[in-house]
């Protein structure tokens, strides 16, 4: 029993020397968090001596000053306005549709899409049955004018000579008042018929026959089924739906125009408004808008007309406003982003967007002293546009501010109080 007392002893003495060592590893532990933390505080302490001055305003280095920008608060006119959409649409005041007068085939076409046509311009031809009716009624109204004239010719040389001898006393007064009475007959039948003539020639117009078609008739006879359109307006043919060889039926119905004409130097901008924001509208507004194919150009304008009641299908407000349009820019049936400002107000001060710091419901700008100072305000907001938003309390105009790098010194000074 007393030789296992020394190994008992040995096996202690590991024991021992392990919890010596790791007391002195802990310690050492310790002793280095201590330092690390001492190292930051150190440095913190160093950069809030750094920005920050005995009167508690902060004062940048000037390598700290080449990583912010300084711009002075300017004053800008904010308006009351909402957006929509809308689209460019003819005006129905500068261009027409083209029906055909009546029915027939077409037999040619003398325009095309996009080409620009005089008034009176022959745009295509008909074969129609109403052209030849229209002939025949010329021809018998003209023949029944050259008969008229026969009897007020024949009546007159009876009329003279019964005259004659009336006077010699060699035929009676009855046969003279008789012949009188049969050439002031004749010369009313002369007349209507003049009055005949003239309404079958108004109708050879109506289906397209130009004067001097007409007197070519007059003096041949000849007739022809061809009854041809023109443009009653000059302008651009923007549409067109008849091919050669198609029927068409005469008038307008529940068909398409065959052709569109117009002039595009001047169209609409029609906007769609919703119903909560229809109270705001009115006659006279100025409306600005967007289109796609030019997105860095705004088009300004009035708004002239607001529908009296909104559409049923689409439960919107249809306004619109002309626009000019020489340079062609602007194609029926494009597709615009529609602002519409209600009401105008007064200058104010403005700041750009980045230049504003929210905290929670607060928002603050760091403003630049004389001295080259900055300090952080807080400043109450209004509305936005574009880049810019309303200050409605805490600036005045000209006072300078921090626009780029204000996020950096809000970032510094918080790892500085840290």
């Amino acid at each position: 029993m007393r030789r296992l007392t020394p190994l008992r002893r040995m096996g202690t003495v590991p024991r021992i020397v392990i919890g010596l060592a790791c007391a002195a590893a802990m310690v050492a532990a310790a002793g280095s968090v201590l330092k690390v933390d001492r190292g930051r505080a150190a440095r913190n302490a160093a950069l809030g001596g750094e920005i920050r001055g005995g009167d508690g305003k902060l004062r940048l280095t000037a390598a700290q000053w080449s990583t912010v920008t300084v711009r002075p608060v300017e004053l800008h006119t904010f308006s009351s306005e909402f957006r929509t959409e809308g689209k460019i649409a003819i005006d129905q005041d500068r261009s027409t549709r083209i029906f055909a007068p009546y029915a027939g085939r077409v037999t040619q076409l003398m325009a095309a899409p996009g080409d620009e046509v005089r008034k009176w311009q022959l745009l295509f031809v008909i074969a129609a049955a109403d052209s030849v009716d229209a002939q025949k009624d010329f021809v018998v109204a003209l023949a029944t004018r050259n008969k008229a004239g026969s009897q007020v010719s024949l009546a007159r040389i009876v009329e003279r000579r019964m005259a004659t001898l009336a006077q010699d006393k060699a035929a009676s007064q009855r046969e003279w008042q008789e012949a009188q009475a049969n050439l002031t007959a004749a010369e009313n039948d002369q007349r209507a018929a003049e009055i005949a003539l003239q309404a079958a020639r108004n109708r050879l117009r109506l289906v397209g026959k130009t004067d001097a078609e007409i007197d070519a008739f007059e003096a041949t006879g000849a007739l022809t089924p061809d009854a041809p359109v023109v443009a009653p307006i000059g302008g651009t043919v923007l549409q067109r739906k008849v091919g050669p060889g198609q029927y068409v039926s005469a008038g307008a119905g529940d068909s398409d125009p065959l052709f569109v004409i117009g002039d595009t130097s001047k169209v609409w901008i029609v906007a769609y408004v919703r119903e909560g924001d229809v109270a705001r509208v009115r006659i006279g507004q100025r409306l600005t808008f967007k289109v796609p194919s030019q997105p860095a150009r705004v088009f300004e304008t009035r708004i002239d007309y607001v529908a009296p009641s909104i559409d049923p299908d689409s439960r919107r407000l249809l306004v619109r406003a002309g626009i000019d349009n020489a340079d062609g820019w602007l194609k029926p049936e494009m597709f615009a982003s529609v602002t519409i400002v209600t009401s105008e107000g007064g200058p104010t001060p403005a700041v750009p967007l980045e230049a504003v710091i929210y905290e929670g419901a607060k928002a603050r700008v760091w403003v630049v002293g004389d001295d080259r100072s900055v300090a952080l305000r807080e400043v109450r907001l209004g509305q936005a546009s574009g880049r810019l938003i309303q200050v409605l309390d805490g600036l005045s105009a000209g006072e300078k501010i921090v626009t780029r790098g204000s996020l950096f010194i809000d970032r510094m000074t918080s790892s500085g109080q840290s």
